[in-house]
């Protein structure tokens, strides 16, 4: 137990300083930083919605910016490792997963947190990766977005690419650049849900449309769709 403790640490360590090397040796173009700036102002809760396998360019933006935000790590795999990463990062850690089955007894603790957070005055927001921890990849969940609907909290996602990156075969098709790319990030305006009434199933292939229309804008403005 220890020795998988320390090898841990010592794997977070090495995993900061590659994203230190590939994204501070990288040129950074960002798409629509005032509509970050402009949810930011308003005072309310945000929600920042990304895909498990790009997390790595919004997490990275917001740490090098000094933005506090709390993000979700789940207590799969090497989510330790990532955790540790982020906690160097300054950002508040909610451990679990943000789908809440029947039978997900940290889903539900991690439902229970982002409400408890988004109750607390003040601008306050949560990362989330709507298709973590296990996929299927770039399709969203339902627990984290309808507990946002339901308080009315801020929605946006950050997307993000790279002219040159390493692709993993993960089954989120991880991706983090190469050093001296170009770095593209996409702020989206934030989300508004139809007029009409949509069913819980309809509610998350909007978000999902939503987020991966940005998603592919990045991709194509990086030259690798």
């Amino acid at each position: 137990m220890k020795h998988s403790i320390f090898m841990s640490h010592l794997w977070s360590y090495f995993g900061q300083l590659m994203f230190a090397i590939v994204y501070c040796t990288s040129r950074w173009k960002i798409t629509g930083e005032e509509h970050f700036n402009n949810a930011l102002a308003t005072g309310k809760p945000i929600m920042l919605c990304v895909w498990h396998g790009r997390f790595s360019f919004p997490a990275y933006w917001l740490a090098k910016n000094n933005i506090h935000a709390y993000a979700i790590a789940s207590r799969h795999g090497d989510a330790g490792i990532i955790a540790r990463i982020f906690k160097r990062w300054g950002f508040g850690l909610i451990r679990g997963s943000s789908s809440r089955g029947k039978k997900d007894k940290g889903g539900r603790d991690v439902i229970r947190e982002m409400n408890r957070i988004f109750d607390a005055p003040g601008t306050s927001i949560i990362a989330v990766t709507n298709d973590g921890p296990k996929g299927p990849p770039r399709i969203a969940k339902p627990g984290s977005l309808a507990m946002a609907l339901k308080k009315n909290v801020q929605i946006i996602t950050i997307t993000g690419s790279a002219s040159r990156y390493k692709g993993f075969g993960s089954w989120d098709k991880f991706r983090i650049p190469k050093p001296f790319s170009t770095i593209y990030l996409n702020i989206a305006p934030l989300l508004e849900m139809p007029i009409e009434k949509l069913s819980p199933d309809d509610e998350v292939k909007y978000l999902s449309d939503y987020m991966n229309k940005y998603q592919d804008e990045v991709d194509i403005l990086a030259g690798n769709n």
